[in-house]
């Protein structure tokens, strides 16, 4: 509704008069003026109805009585003497404008908020985050008040107008600020260029590279402390993990399975130890978000006004709502903390079981070497070297056949894997003899043992020696045949 309104009426005496009533909203009164009906001729009604409710000048004609009276909500616009051909007009314009008297006050603190954040930017010169996140605050409280329709049109659009204006002079002091950051990120990343153009070097040649592991992770380390734009720390992030990695290859450790588990079960628990601060903090913020709400909760119990108390309860809606989207993010943060607990327990069974590898490889490689030397430090004879040479080659073909004869076994059907599986395991239980091909008698020998019958004794205790294991493998493969005849 307007904020004028012209309605007939009837004075004490009952005479017809025109009554004009006009809000004048920042002081909160009603100004009332009453004109006879015999001056009130068709043209002068009209201008009443078509230029002064809108604002607009006209020329009136003087009233015979005014008056001001308060708004008030338990009282009536007009006073007991005059009374109103459309009742229904003034009770609607009271209820109306009261609200309209609610929402200016509104709009005013909004104002003075506005005003104190440009006093602010005027005097700081420079861009800030805190100015910026007050600015983005206050809109996004004046939007709220307009989405609940508590403020008019013509308000929110001064307001955002102001507002406007007030971020459009944040992004300026920004620009200069990102000026002046880009060309710090600039030398910092010549800076970085040079350092590790000579680490790439010594990697290239290869010397000492402990000492330049060191110096990389002392790098890294200044890397992570240094602020650079997006695509300068890109690239110098991407220097510094290529030549971490050719550190590794050259020092041995780019196949190594084992530091790759290593290096697997550090980064999860450095990741763990990283979620369980942000949990913390992110746990301190609800903390601090409850403690504000509490503060609003008991401060909307004691206002004076009903202004303040709606204040008081837009700022209650906006923590529960940030307290929400926090105890939403602290969730998600739990189920990751599960989700990197279980990694790391699976990267230290996996640690551990390269480990154990390693070590196996380690004492493997150092019986063959030994083997190795005492071979070597012996002098054979042509007939011995030619026996160990057609050995050698017996073993190599024999591992070529038992490799073809698992891939048979992989194609065969369910039912000759399962009998070849029995088949396996009864001639390594020793239950059935393998069928032996006809060998010519060998000649009578002299005692001295040779070389070779020395090297066949040597395999004898090594197959002794993992006998008992290979009986616990027999065990396992004929329990297996045994459910998978019992499936069939």
């Amino acid at each position: 509704m307007r904020n004028r309104i012209a309605v007939w009426g009837r004075d004490a005496q009952e005479k017809r008069v025109l009554m004009t009533l006009e809000l004048q909203v920042a002081d909160n009164i009603v100004r009332i003026e009453t004109f006879p009906e015999r001056v009130v001729s068709d043209e002068v009604y009209s201008a009443f109805m078509d230029k002064w409710r809108k604002n607009q000048e006209a020329e009136l004609p003087e009233p015979d009585r005014v008056i001001a009276r308060e708004l008030s909500v338990t009282e009536g616009i007009l006073p007991d003497d005059l009374r109103a051909e459309q009742t229904d007009m003034i009770l609607r314009a009271q209820t109306e404008w009261h609200f309209n008297v609610l929402s200016e006050k509104l709009a005013q603190n909004y104002r003075s908020e506005l005003a104190e954040i440009e006093d602010r930017i005027e005097r700081a010169g420079a861009y800030s985050s805190d100015l910026w996140n007050q600015a983005k605050n206050f809109w996004q409280k004046v939007q709220s008040q307009l989405q609940d329709k508590t403020l008019m049109r013509e308000q929110g659009n001064e307001l955002r107008k102001r507002s406007d204006a007030v971020f459009a002079k944040l992004k300026e002091l920004r620009e200069a600020v990102n000026a002046q950051y880009e060309e710090e990120s600039a030398k910092q990343k010549a800076r970085f260029a040079t350092l590790l153009e000579d680490v790439e070097k010594r990697i290239v040649e290869g010397t000492h590279l402990n000492k330049v592991f060191q110096e990389l992770r002392e790098l890294q380390r200044k890397f992570h402390g240094i602020k650079f734009t997006k695509s300068d720390r890109d690239e110098v992030y991407q220097r510094i993990d290529a030549a971490f990695k050719s550190v590794k290859e050259k020092r041995g450790g780019g196949k190594d399975k084992g530091a790759a588990a290593t290096a697997a079960l550090g980064r999860n628990e450095s990741r763990y130890q990283g979620l369980l601060k942000a949990m913390e903090r992110m746990q301190k913020s609800i903390g601090r978000d409850e403690e504000d709400l509490k503060f609003e909760r008991r401060r909307i119990e004691r206002t004076d006004g009903q202004l303040e108390a709606q204040i008081r309860q837009a700022k209650i809606v906006m923590i529960e709502s940030r307290v929400a989207s926090k105890n939403e993010k602290l969730a998600d943060m739990g189920k990751t903390k599960s989700m990197l607990e279980g990694r790391i327990e699976k990267d230290k069974k996996r640690a551990e079981k390269q480990a154990r590898k390693a070590a196996e490889r380690a004492a493997k490689e150092a019986a063959r070497a030994k083997i190795a030397a005492e071979i070597g430090s012996r002098n054979l004879s042509p007939e011995e070297e030619a026996k160990l040479t057609a050995a050698a080659a017996k073993i190599k073909a024999g591992k070529r056949q038992a490799k073809a004869d698992r891939k048979e076994v992989r194609k065969a059907p369910p039912s000759d894997t399962v009998a070849t599986m029995v088949a396996y395991s009864r001639v390594l239980a020793g239950e059935v003899d393998p069928p032996k091909k006809d060998r010519p008698a060998k000649k009578q020998r002299t005692a001295a043992p040779s070389l070779i019958e020395q090297a066949t004794a040597a395999v004898d205790k090594a197959v002794d020696a993992v006998g008992h294991e290979v009986q616990g493998v027999v065990d396992t493969v004929k329990a297996t045949a045994q459910v998978l005849t019992e499936e069939e």
